[in-house]
């Protein structure tokens, strides 16, 4: 029986790997949460309107496990200590990678999933103490946001249809307005875009930014 597993990249192409960790006690239960984000498009006054598909927002993984280091687990050893097993984790998942820039990117195996993405929040409780108060049980509650690199947005967006949203790489001589007219056919959606994408400005983007193109109206 395959134990869950995760490993830990610097990269979001998930080539570099740093160190991995393996849960002894596998989770019960696995929670995978999906929403896809729309935009009302509706008249002033009006009750009702149709919505218009925005994206599909990152997909979440969330679960429980338990670490014991009592003796009774098979693949412990006298020496294990719980606060040593909750470092281990932190520092992988969690801590802030000196090498990536950021926390690590993390790929969570276990029999047939396979889930891409970081860690969002993580939740330890202790539950069982030793006579001098050192815990021996830990139950810890992991939730991840899944993650795709560059590429793999590409072939999830890569439908030419308005109603999709579209994920651009800005070329070398490439502008906002010129990718406007050329996606949208009216330059005068550039403030539009730039909001959607978080953007300061939108003169002298840098080549190889990646922006996404909502579904929009023409002016």
């Amino acid at each position: 029986m395959k134990h869950l597993t995760f490993k830990a990249y610097t990269d979001g192409k998930y080539g570099s790997e740093i160190g991995s960790y393996t849960v002894l006690l596998d989770p019960n239960t696995f929670k995978f949460d999906k929403e896809i984000e729309y935009a009302e498009d509706r008249q002033l006054g009006a009750i009702g309107g149709n919505v218009r598909f925005v994206r599909y927002k990152a997909e979440n993984l969330s679960f429980k496990f338990t670490i014991d280091c009592t003796g009774i687990v098979e693949g412990t050893e006298e020496k294990d200590k719980v606060y040593d097993k909750i470092q281990e984790i932190e520092k992988l998942l969690y801590t802030y990678n000196s090498d990536g820039h950021r926390p690590s990117y993390v790929l969570v195996q276990y029999v047939e999933l396979l889930f891409k993405g970081q860690v969002k929040k993580m939740d330890v409780e202790y539950t069982l103490f030793s006579d001098k108060g050192v815990p021996l049980r830990a139950s810890v509650s992991l939730t991840f946001t899944g993650y795709r690199c560059g590429e793999e947005e590409r072939k999830k967006f890569s439908k030419q249809s308005p109603d999709m949203s579209r994920l651009i790489t800005v070329k070398e001589g490439e502008t906002l307005p010129y990718l406007c007219h050329r996606i949208y056919g009216d330059s005068q959606l550039v403030r539009q875009v730039a909001r959607f994408n978080n953007l300061i400005g939108f003169r002298n983007i840098p080549a190889g930014t990646e922006l996404l193109f909502p579904p929009l109206k023409k002016s």
